[in-house]
C-alpha cells in the first residue's frame, strides 16, 4: 500500500468486470474505474494543473475518480460539497490558491486516453493528497491536510482491528464532503472492495440498496444508524448480510442495539472514535460495547491524558487527551484552531477524558464548545456569529441539549434588541446562512443576559436555564423535535 490508488492496476488485471463502486445510476466496474482515474491524470498533466486540485462531490462516482487521480499523479484534492464550497469558495481559493478546478475537457463517458500519457513520479508516504474542511473552537472552517501514510496506515489498521476481509462489499450512506464517508469509501476503492453511495439519505431506500448490493459493511453515524433500523423494522426487513457495522460521529447509545440487532441480526458493531485531523483514536468493539466509554486505543495509537502541566494523570483522573501515532494530520492550510496542539509527536484536539484500569477510554467533552448533532461537529460560535448578524438580536449563545434521535439537538437563547421579532424570522435568517444541520431547533428569549466577573456572557448559568426551557417545553408540549 505505498499510497492510495496504488492498486488499482492490480485489481483490474485481477478481474476486470468486478464492479467497483455505484451511486444507483451508475455503476463502474474496475477496468472502468482505471479508465477513469487515468483519464483524470492525463487531464492534470496535460493542463499542468497546480499542486493542489478542487473536487467537488455533487457527483460521487465522478469525485472519487478525480480525487484518486490527485492522489496517484501527487497531488492533493480539496475534497468540498456543493454547500460549503458555495459558503467558503472565495475564502478557500484564497488560502489554498493555486487551485486547479477546470476539469471540463474531459470526457467521463469516452474516457479516451493517449496511448503515450504521461507518467507522473509516485507521491511518497509523506505527500499530501487530500485537503478536508472542518470546523473549530473559533467557530471558523478550517482546512486539513492529510499525507498517503495517514490514510494507507489507517486502512491497514481498520482490516485488523474490524476483521474485514478481502472481499467486502461497502456501502456509504453519507455526503463525501464529510471525512467518515469519504475514507469509507477511498478504503474500499483501494482495497477492491465493491463501494455503493448513495445521492441522498432517504432511509428504506438506502436499505434496498444494500439488499441489492448484497453489501457486508456499513460506515455509519448513529443518527443514520437508528434511522435505518427503524425505517427496517417497520417495514420487517432482515438484512443478513451485513457483517460490521462500523459506528462514528458522534456517541451510539444502548437504546437503539435491540433494534439495531433485528434488522442487522448478523453485524458485529464496532464503534470508533476519532477525528478529522487523527483519523481513529479509540475503538469499542464487540467485547466492549456495554461499556460506557469509547472503547480502548486504537491498534497503533498510544494515548495519554495530561493535566494542565503537561504530565501524564494517573488512570482514572480526567484531563486533557493526547494521541501519538503514525495517522495524524500535517497541518491545517487554511484558518487554525486554538485548542490544537503539537509536542514531540503528540497531538491534542483539546478533547478531555479519562482512562480507567483496564484501558478503556472515557470522554468528558470534545474540545472548546463543539456540539456533536447527527453525526457532525458543530461549534457554537459559528451559529452565535450569524445570529448576531441579525439586527434584531442584542446578544446570543448557542447549546447542545441531549437528543434521542441526534445525540445533541442545537438550541439558542438569545436577547432581543427588537421585541416583535419571531422565531421564524430568526430561521430563516440562519438557514440562508448556514448548513441545515446547524441551525437552532429552538430560540428561546431572555430578558436577563447574566455575565461572569469578567465581563462575560456566564454561559453556564445560560446553559442550565436554557435546559429548563426545553424541559418545560417538553412538559407542556408533545412535539418530538425530530
Amino acid at each position: 500500500m505505498a499510497h492510495v490508488g496504488a492498486t488499482l492496476e492490480r485489481l483490474a488485471a485481477q478481474d476486470p468486470n468486478r464492479t467497483a463502486v455505484s451511486d444507483g445510476r451508475r455503476a463502474l466496474n474496475r477496468a472502468e474505474l482505471l479508465e477513469l482515474v487515468t483519464a483524470s491524470e492525463v487531464l492534470l498533466a496535460q493542463k499542468a494543473a497546480a499542486d493542489r486540485v478542487l473536487v467537488t462531490t455533487g457527483e460521487a462516482v465522478e469525485a472519487l475518480g478525480r480525487l484518486l487521480a490527485a492522489a496517484r499523479s501527487g497531488r492533493a484534492a480539496v475534497v468540498v460539497d456543493p454547500a460549503h464550497l458555495e459558503r467558503h469558495g472565495s475564502r478557500l481559493r484564497q488560502s489554498i490558491g493555486p487551485l486547479f478546478e477546470d476539469w471540463t475537457d474531459i470526457s467521463f463517458d469516452s474516457r479516451a486516453v493517449p496511448e503515450e500519457a504521461p507518467k507522473p513520479m509516485a507521491p511518497g508516504p509523506s505527500t499530501p493528497f487530500y485537503i478536508g474542511l472542518t470546523s473549530g473552537s473559533t467557530g471558523q472552517s478550517k482546512a486539513f491536510q492529510r499525507s498517503h501514510r495517514s490514510w494507507t496506515e489507517s486502512f491497514r489498521l481498520a482490516d485488523e482491528a474490524f476483521g474485514l476481509g478481502a472481499d467486502e462489499r461497502v456501502l456509504v450512506p453519507g455526503g463525501l464532503g464529510h471525512s467518515l464517508h469519504l475514507f469509507g469509501a477511498i478504503h474500499g476503492l483501494h482495497r477492491g472492495w465493491r463501494v455503493d453511495v448513495v445521492r441522498s439519505f432517504q432511509p428504506l431506500a438506502v436499505l434496498r440498496r444494500m439488499q441489492e448490493a448484497m453489501s457486508t459493511v456499513l460506515v455509519t453515524t448513529p443518527t443514520q444508524l437508528r434511522l435505518l433500523a427503524i425505517a427496517g423494522d417497520r417495514e420487517g426487513l432482515r438484512l443478513h448480510c451485513l457483517r460490521r457495522l462500523l459506528i462514528s460521529g458522534a456517541k451510539w447509545h444502548a437504546r437503539d442495539r435491540e433494534l439495531v440487532a433485528a434488522v442487522f441480526p448478523q453485524a458485529e458493531c464496532h464503534e470508533f472514535y476519532g477525528t478529522s485531523e487523527t483519523s481513529f483514536i479509540s475503538h469499542r468493539g464487540p467485547a466492549d460495547l456495554y461499556s460506557e466509554g469509547v472503547g480502548r486505543p486504537f491498534p497503533g495509537v498510544e494515548l495519554e491524558v495530561r493535566g494542565q502541566d503537561g504530565k501524564a494523570l494517573p488512570v482514572g483522573q480526567d484531563g486533557e487527551v493526547w494521541v501519538r501515532s503514525p495517522l495524524l494530520f500535517d497541518r491545517y492550510v487554511m484558518g487554525d484552531e486554538p485548542m490544537t496542539r503539537s509536542d514531540a509527536g503528540w497531538l491534542t484536539l483539546g478533547d478531555r477524558g479519562r482512562v480507567d484500569d483496564e484501558g478503556r477510554v472515557f470522554l468528558a467533552g470534545r474540545g472548546g464548545r463543539m456540539i456533536v448533532t447527527s453525526g457532525l461537529n458543530v461549534f457554537a460560535e459559528e451559529i452565535e456569529t450569524v445570529l448576531l448578524e441579525y439586527p434584531g438580536i442584542a446578544q446570543a449563545a448557542v447549546f447542545g441539549v441531549p437528543d434521542t434521535l441526534r445525540g445533541a439537538r442545537i438550541v439558542a437563547a438569545v436577547q432581543l434588541a427588537d421585541p416583535a421579532l419571531a422565531q421564524a424570522d430568526l430561521r430563516r435568517h440562519c438557514l440562508a446562512r448556514l448548513e441545515r444541520a446547524k441551525v437552532p431547533r429552538s430560540f428561546h428569549v431572555a430578558e436577563h443576559w447574566p455575565l461572569t466577573p469578567g465581563g462575560k456572557p456566564d454561559l453556564q448559568t445560560i446553559g442550565a436555564w436554557v435546559l429548563e426551557q426545553e424541559e418545560a417545553d417538553a412538559g407542556v408540549s408533545d412535539r418530538s423535535k425530530a
